[in-house]
């Protein structure tokens, strides 16, 4: 008996030997909580020349807006990304002057993270609704009046070009040089939750690569892992104190089941060798086969950008919030040692029986 268990200890201690990573290594890190960060950060803006229409703001108090403090946090400080700011971010107008299809993505300084990791952080997308008097508020798309961004999740580029999308495809002088992962906040575009590959062309609604089959937010997947919510109380006052003529408040009502907007949820990007996963709030999105793929880099992107050229009547209320980053080296499977226990388990046996 004892020998039996000697051989299953060695065994143990042989798969603790081959799994160096079981404990994941924090290879990065940020909370955004002062806006020293911004050192840290390569900012990538497209078009060219439409640095003054987008904003990064590290350190930025989003309890303003009503938003609580994302899970983990025990403030209310984060990275705020602005994009298409009608009249431009030093001084934001309510006029809806026209404007240009563009955005940005911001990557830590100087990384490369290796073949495999994993990017945690948590993401809310603020948007306004319509102001017509519809009872649909937050969950109208059509007359969203310029409401309308996408959120950008990228892992593998270099962390030195803009991962900045349209709908479709990257706008002007953007490189997708990564895997590239967008959804939009209010939903309704028909492509609310897409893959980039290298190439900027989404993977079509229908192909395997996305878990629901399809890439609308109607989609029944999707509107079980996001019910309709409502927007935080105080977004209806900031909206009547900017419009208070509007026949219906463009912060009343509640999202598109299946929409991303206006809820803290954690985003974990994986690359596993060339198999890149995204997952949201522990359900799988999206698994991409890298291998025929060349990839820019080891290193990750935020970002976000406007699906349309037109400008937003509530440039105060069209943002999206990132918190709590953690860049960490891939893990295996948690099964793996109790797998290997159980197939020690019948030697064991056989040595107490005879």
């Amino acid at each position: 008996m004892r020998k039996s268990m000697v051989l299953c200890a060695a065994a143990l201690s042989a798969l603790a030997g081959t799994s160096s990573l079981t404990r994941a290594a924090t290879l990065y890190s940020d909370n955004f909580n002062t806006a020293a960060s911004a050192a840290n950060w390569k900012v990538n803006v497209a078009p060219t020349g439409q640095d003054a229409n987008q904003s990064a703001e590290f350190g930025y108090d989003y309890s303003v807006f009503g938003i609580p403090a994302a899970p983990g946090s025990l403030d209310t400080l984060g990275l705020r990304l602005r994009a298409n700011i009608p009249g431009g971010a030093a001084a934001p107008v309510t006029t809806r002057p026209p404007g240009v299809t563009g955005g940005l993505s911001v990557s830590p300084l100087n990384q490369n993270f290796g073949t495999n990791y994993r990017a945690t952080f948590y993401a809310w997308s603020n948007f306004n609704g319509s102001p017509v008097l519809n009872g649909s508020g937050l969950a109208d798309n059509a007359n969203s009046e310029g409401g309308t961004n996408n959120v950008m999740f990228g892992i593998g580029t270099s962390g030195t070009v803009p991962l900045v999308v349209a709908n479709t495809l990257p706008v002007t002088n953007a490189t997708m040089d990564g895997i590239g992962f967008a959804t939009t906040g209010d939903g309704g575009i028909v492509n609310d939750y897409r893959i980039y590959p290298a190439s900027g062309t989404i993977v079509p609604s229908g192909n395997s690569a996305y878990a629901a089959g399809a890439t609308a937010n109607t989609n029944a997947y999707y509107m079980n892992l996001f019910p309709s919510v409502g927007a935080p109380a105080i977004q209806q006052t900031l909206s009547t104190a900017e419009y208070p003529s509007d026949p219906s408040n463009t912060q009343a009502g509640t999202t598109q089941a299946g929409a991303f907007g206006f809820a803290w949820h954690q985003v974990v990007l994986t690359k596993n060798g060339n198999t890149i996963t995204w997952d949201v709030d522990g359900s799988r999105i999206a698994t991409f086969d890298a291998s025929s793929t060349t990839l820019g880099g080891n290193n990750i992107a935020l970002g976000v950008s406007d699906a349309n050229s037109s400008t937003t009547r509530h440039p105060s209320l069209l943002f999206t919030v990132f918190d709590n980053l953690t860049v960490t080296n891939e893990v295996p499977e948690p099964t793996s040692l109790g797998l290997l226990a159980l197939a020690a388990l019948p030697a064991l046996r056989r040595r107490r029986s005879a």
